[in-house]
């Protein structure tokens, strides 16, 4: 991960705590996905999958976001249904996890349909991996953060449902896209 986010990261981790962290690099995250071209967006911060994205001649992605500072993630069955009911609608299923303990790690996409509920370590997720998407993804939430960094500090999910917003993406799950 470049330094140059990886550090605003901490910052935020710290500032905010860890579940409110996961809120603000999923809402990251949603904005790096309009970033990369997509047109039609839902981040959902409280019930169902994290963020749904589409745009014409694009994959289709639904994706559960996970943070965290260890070396596992939790992937609840509840994730699963979640998925599974977006995926019926034509979209791809995705675990994204950022395991954020050093600067070396980074984000990693891994196909949702190929995993096990339970805790799954890094290494779990790599056989399933959506390299190009990552490639597509990783540039554009750094610079998701490097923009909006200082908002995030100052007022977190607050400023970035604001930025979501005037990104005419949907907050919630009104207008599935």
């Amino acid at each position: 991960m470049n330094p140059i986010v990886y550090i605003p990261l901490l910052d935020l981790h710290a500032r905010w705590g860890p579940q409110e962290f996961g809120k603000i690099a999923q809402k990251f995250l949603a904005i790096a996905f309009r970033y990369a071209g997509y047109q039609r967006i839902v981040e959902r911060g409280v019930q169902g999958v994290d963020v749904d994205a589409a745009g014409d001649g694009l994959v289709a992605y639904t994706t559960e976001v996970k943070t965290t500072t260890s070396l596992e993630v939790l992937f609840a069955a509840k994730d699963v249904e979640g998925l599974n009911d977006r995926a019926a609608e034509g979209y791809t299923t995705v675990l994204a996890c950022l395991f954020l303990r050093s600067v070396l790690c980074n984000w990693i996409f891994t196909d949702a349909g190929a995993l096990r509920v339970g805790q799954l370590k890094e290494d779990q997720l790599r056989p399933g991996r959506f390299r190009q998407l990552e490639t597509l993804m990783i540039p554009q939430f750094d610079r998701a953060v490097t923009d909006h960094f200082p908002g995030a500090m100052r007022s977190s999910q607050g400023y970035l449902d604001d930025v979501l917003r005037n990104l005419k993406i949907t907050i919630g799950d009104q207008g599935r896209s």
